[in-house]
C-alpha cells in the first residue's frame, strides 16, 4: 500500500516536470553542429555517407531498370549485337553500382561507432566538469541536477547522446532516398510522384508529433526511472549481495525494480497509445497510396502510356519512396535521445563558477588562507533545501590555530554539517564562517579547500594502487615517496603495505586483475594517510570525522597513543563518539539542538556535570561492567 501511493505520488509529480519540459529537445543543425565541433574529418565522412545512402538506392534501381529495357534487344539481335553490348554495359554498370550500395551500411557502422565513442567520451568529460565545478556538493543532492544529469549520460533509457548525429544523420539519408525517389517517379509520371510527396510529409509530420510527445513523456519519468535503476544496482553490485541474501531480499528488489519501471511505462501510456492510433491510420493511408500507385504504374504500362523499363524503374521506386517516408523505430530512439542533449547544455550553464574579478586583483585573493588566530563560527544556521527545520541554529564556535577542538553529540545533532560547512561544501543559511575575521566566502574556494585535509566518515575507496590512494591527499606532489611513506607510518597503514601482494603497486579492487580488497580499518587508515599527507603539502586545517569507527581495539589505542603526533601544529577539528578519542583534544564542544551546549577541557566538562559528563559516565560504565 505505502509503495504504491509512493509509486502514485511520484508519477504525479515527474508528470507535472513533464509537462513543463515539452519540446526540451536539440533539432537537426543543433546536433550537425554538434559533429562539427566534435571532429571536422568525421563530420566530413558522415556528410559524404548520407550523400551515398540517398543517392545509390535510385541509382541501383535505375541501372537496373536500364538492363531491364536492354534484354528484349539483346534477346532480339544476339549478344554480339550492340544491342547485346548495351546489356552487357548497363550489367557491368549495374553491378558496380550495386556493390557500392553494399558498403554504405558497414561505413555507417563504423562512423557510428566512431562518433559515439567520440562524442560520448567529450560528454562525459564535460559532464564531470560541469558537476565537479562549484566549490559547494548542494547540487548533487537537487533532484533536478541529478535527473538532468541521468537523461544527459543516457544511462537510464540505453539511447546514448552520442548516437544522436549519426542516427539523425542516417535518417536524413533514408529521407533524401525518399525524395529522390519521388522525383525520379514524377519524371515518368510527375502528379504521382508529387503525390507521394504529399502523402509522405503529411504521414510524418502527424506521426512525428505523437513521437516528440512520447519522447517527452519518457523525460518526464525520469525520476521513477532512477528508482528502477536503483534497485537494479542493489540487486547485481557486490556491495549490498550480503544483506540482499541474507535477509532474502532477491524477490522484493526484483517486485520493486518491476514496479518502478512499469509505473514509468504506465504514466506515458497515454502517449503510447495515441502513437499507436495514429500508426495504424498511418498504415491505411500508406496502404491505400500504395495500392492506387500499383494500380496506376500498371495500368499505364499495359497501355503502353510508359515503357517496360520505365516501370521496371518505377516500381522499384515505388517501394523505396514507402520505406523511406514511413517512421521507424530508430525515429522514436533518436528522438528520446534529443531530449536528453539540452540537459548538458544547461548543467554547464547553471553549474558554471561566478567569475569574481575583484578577488583576483585583491590582497584577500592573493595572500595564504592559513588561519594564523582563529577559525570561528559566528550565528551559523543551516537548513537543507528539502528540511522542514534547521539543522544547525546559531552555533558559535571558535577553533583556534594550531590546537584540537572535538565535537560530541548524539546521531543528527549536526556534526557532519558542521565539516561540511567548513570545507566549503555547503553554505551557510544565516551566519559566517570566519577565517581570522574573514569570512570564507570571501576567499577563492578552491584555495580554501586546498587548506582543509579531510578525513571523511565514510572515505572514497579509489580501485587504483595503495600509493594512488595516499598520493591523492596532493596530487601535485605525488612523487614524494618519502611523504607518502611518513604520513602511512603515522596512519598506521604501513604494516598493511608489507602484506600486500604488490605492496604499494597493488590495485584496491577485487573487480580489477591482480586486485585485492582492504577491511573497514585499512580503508580508514588509508584515509586518515591520505589526510596527513595533505598536510605535508600545505594543508593546515585537519578535519577527523569519527577517526576511529571502524578500527579494532588495538589499532584504537595505537591511534591514541599518535594523537599528538598526528595533530600536532595543525588546527584540528575532530568529531567522534569515542570519548578515548575526544579527551585528548585541546577544547571539547558539545552538539545539542543545533546549538553549542557546552565548551571546555574534558575534565571541566566531566566536573560541570552536564550533557558531556552524562554522555561520558554512560560509555565509561560500559568498560567497568
Amino acid at each position: 500500500m505505502v509503495l504504491s501511493v509512493a509509486v502514485a505520488k511520484s508519477a504525479r509529480q515527474a508528470a507535472l516536470v513533464g509537462a513543463g519540459r515539452r519540446g526540451d529537445r536539440l533539432g537537426g543543425w543543433q546536433v550537425c553542429t554538434l559533429m562539427w565541433r566534435s571532429s571536422k574529418a568525421l563530420s566530413v565522412g558522415v556528410v559524404a555517407w548520407v550523400a551515398a545512402g540517398a543517392v545509390l538506392p535510385s541509382l541501383v534501381i535505375a541501372s537496373l531498370g536500364y538492363v531491364v529495357g536492354a534484354i528484349p534487344g539483346a534477346v532480339r539481335n544476339g549478344m554480339n549485337s550492340p544491342s547485346g553490348y548495351q546489356l552487357i554495359t548497363t550489367l557491368v554498370v549495374a553491378g558496380v553500382i550495386y556493390g557500392a550500395s553494399l558498403i554504405v551500411d558497414p561505413i555507417g557502422g563504423a562512423l557510428g561507432t566512431a562518433a559515439h565513442q567520440l562524442i560520448t567520451g567529450q560528454l562525459q568529460a564535460r559532464l564531470l566538469r560541469a558537476v565537479s565545478g562549484p566549490p559547494t556538493i548542494a547540487h548533487l543532492e537537487d533532484r533536478e541536477t541529478i535527473d538532468r544529469l541521468s537523461r544527459a549520460e543516457g544511462t537510464l533509457t540505453g539511447f546514448f547522446p552520442g548516437d544522436a548525429p549519426v542516427t539523425w544523420a542516417g535518417l536524413v539519408s533514408t529521407r533524401l532516398s525518399g525524395l529522390v525517389g519521388c522525383i525520379v517517379i514524377s519524371a515518368y509520371i510527375w502528379w504521382l510522384g508529387l503525390s507521394l510527396f504529399v502523402m509522405w510529409v503529411l504521414v510524418r509530420r502527424v506521426m512525428l508529433t505523437a513521437v516528440i510527445r512520447q519522447s517527452t513523456d519518457l523525460r518526464g519519468q525520469t525520476e521513477i526511472m532512477r528508482r528502477a535503476w536503483y534497485f537494479t544496482g542493489v540487486g547485481s553490485k557486490a556491495r549490498d549481495a550480503k544483506e540482499v541474501r541474507v535477509f532474502g531480499l532477491a524477490g522484493f528488489v526484483a517486485a520493486q525494480y518491476r514496479a518502478w519501471f512499469t509505473e514509468a511505462i504506465r504514466a506515458g501510456r497515454a502517449g503510447l497509445v495515441d502513437l499507436h492510433r495514429r500508426a495504424l491510420l498511418s498504415f491505411l493511408v500508406v496502404l491505400a497510396v500504395f495500392v492506387m500507385s500499383l494500380y496506376v504504374i500498371i495500368d499505364l504500362t499495359r497501355a503502353h502510356e510508359i515503357s517496360l523499363r520505365s516501370a521496371a524503374i518505377v516500381l522499384p521506386m515505388l517501394a523505396v519512396t514507402m520505406s523511406a517516408g514511413s517512421v521507424s523505430f530508430t525515429d522514436i530512439t533518436l528522438a528520446w535521445t534529443l531530449t536528453g542533449l539540452p540537459d548538458a547544455d544547461r548543467l554547464e550553464e547553471d553549474l558554471a563558477p561566478v567569475a569574481r574579478p575583484e578577488l583576483a586583483n585583491s590582497a584577500d585573493g592573493l595572500r595564504p588562507i592559513e588561519p594564523e588566530a582563529s577559525i570561528r563560527f559566528e550565528a551559523v544556521h543551516f537548513k537543507y533545501p528539502s528540511g522542514k527545520f534547521d539543522v544547525l541554529s546559531g552555533v558559535d564556535l571558535e577553533l583556534r590555530a594550531g590546537m584540537s577542538t572535538a565535537i560530541v553529540g548524539v546521531n543528527g545533532a549536526g556534526k557532519s554539517t558542521l565539516v561540511s560547512l567548513l570545507a566549503g561544501l555547503r553554505e551557510a543559511t544565516v551566519g559566517r564562517v570566519l577565517v581570522d575575521g574573514t569570512d570564507v566566502r570571501e576567499f577563492s574556494a578552491a584555495r580554501w579547500q586546498r587548506m582543509i585535509a579531510l578525513m571523511p566518515q565514510s572515505p572514497v575507496r579509489y580501485p587504483l594502487s595503495a600509493y594512488d590512494n595516499v598520493a591523492f591527499g596532493a596530487i601535485e606532489h605525488a612523487d614524494d615517496r618519502e611523504g607518502v611513506d611518513r604520513a602511512a607510518r603515522m596512519a598506521g597503514f604501513l604494516p598493511v603495505v608489507a602484506d600486500l601482494p604488490f605492496g604499494w603497486d597493488t590495485v584496491l579492487s577485487r573487480e580489477l586483475p591482480n586486485g585485492t580488497d582492504l577491511s573497514g580499518g585499512q580503508w580508514q587508515r588509508i584515509a586518515l594517510a591520505r589526510a596527513l599527507f595533505a598536510t605535508f603539502h600545505g594543508a593546515r586545517v585537519l578535519v577527523l570525522d569519527e577517526p576511529t569507527a571502524a578500527l579494532d581495539v588495538r589499532s584504537e589505542a595505537r591511534f591514541y597513543e599518535r594523537f599528538h603526533e598526528i595533530t600536532l601544529g595543525l588546527t584540528t577539528l575532530v568529531i567522534s563518539h569515542r570519548f578515548a578519542t575526544v579527551r585528548r583534544a585541546s577544547q571539547i564542544a558539545v552538539l545539542d539542538g543545533g546549538v553549542i551546549t557546552e565548551r571546555g577541557s574534558h575534565d571541566e566538562l566531566v566536573a560541570l556535570g552536564g550533557t558531556y559528563s552524562q554522555m561520558y559516565a554512560i560509555q565509561a560504565a560500559r568498560f567497568r561492567s
